[in-house]
């Protein structure tokens, strides 16, 4: 197991961050939200809680309220819940990060609420300021209350109701009203953004996390067909000097394959691209990229075949 260091045990707890990565080793992770270990191996490992419990007591001088396992599938569908292997079950607890509060469900099958590895990545959300946000495959909203934390305006977009109801609370959590100028809007983004370019909103920053296969209204979201499109349909929503993070968690695709991706879905010399921050104790890390629209006023023009509606 590789663990983080003491000095970035102490350093995120200075930031206010309490969920976050404990170590990693070849077959699998340990995570922390809270009081609460999750430790995550792959098929067939058994699990080696009892020891690694006492190593984080020695090295951080932390006794969790509960350890869960849970053995990790490839496919988000194939997903069991984690089980509670010691002490009490966290059901739905709060955690923070950077200050800001999520509530999150440790135990749960894919995620917990709050994906980890896009932590530096919120960060920077928040101290861009945008005045206004999009924010598509949404989940829970976590970079919405982001932007929010950051002073502007938000739309967050999601197929699943459910979804959008957990990042509600999210906002609550820090006390952040939603609606008026943060808006929840569950719908189908490939039929969603063509309407917005029809209505011609403009926003500062667009998030573009999608999943890698995902079902909306009877139809099929493919990351491969669909994301060039997607793409080249929020350019088109970006204000000059706008910003579009795009993030990805395909087994298939690195870093690289995410950034030809992108920019072959651009208008040359129309952007820069710069490579998102990934935090250094999660090396299997969804890649992401940080486009910028330049700011003289290039003619973009969003896409009418791709997502009717």
């Amino acid at each position: 197991m590789q663990w983080i260091t003491a000095e970035l045990w102490e350093r995120l707890a200075h930031e206010e961050t309490d969920a976050h990565r404990l170590g990693t080793h070849p077959r699998g992770w340990v995570d922390r939200y809270g009081d609460w270990v999750l430790e995550t191996a792959e098929e067939g490992r058994a699990s080696r809680w009892e020891e690694w419990r006492e190593e984080i007591g020695r090295r951080f001088h932390f006794a969790p309220r509960g350890w869960l396992v849970r053995e990790w599938t490839r496919d988000a569908r194939d997903q069991q819940p984690a089980r509670v292997v010691h002490g009490d079950d966290p059901g739905e607890i709060t955690v923070r990060e950077d200050g800001a509060a999520y509530v999150v469900r440790p135990g749960a099958g894919y995620s917990s609420g709050l994906f980890l590895d896009q932590r530096l990545n919120r960060r920077w959300v928040r101290g861009l300021r945008a005045r206004r946000t999009l924010n598509l495959f949404a989940y829970t909203c976590s970079f919405s209350v982001c932007s929010a934390l950051g002073g502007g305006g938000t739309l967050s977009v999601d197929t699943s109701k459910r979804a959008l109801a957990r990042g509600r609370e999210n906002f609550s959590s820090n006390a952040i009203p939603a609606g008026g100028e943060h808006r929840f809007v569950a719908e189908d983004v490939m039929r969603f953004v063509p309407r917005l370019a029809r209505r011609r909103e403009e926003f500062d920053l667009i998030i573009l996390d999608p999943p890698t296969f995902g079902r909306a209204e009877g139809r099929v979201f493919r990351l491969e067909r669909d994301l060039p499109e997607l793409v080249r349909g929020c350019a088109s929503l970006l204000v000059p000097g706008g910003w579009m993070l795009v993030a990805c968690n395909n087994a298939r695709w690195n870093a690289a394959d995410l950034r030809a991706v992108c920019a072959e879905a651009l208008p040359r010399d129309a952007f820069s691209i710069t490579p998102g921050e990934t935090p250094p104790e999660i090396p299997r890390a969804a890649v992401s990229w940080r486009l910028r629209r330049a700011s003289q006023n290039h003619r973009l023009t969003p896409p009418s075949r791709c997502c009717p509606g």
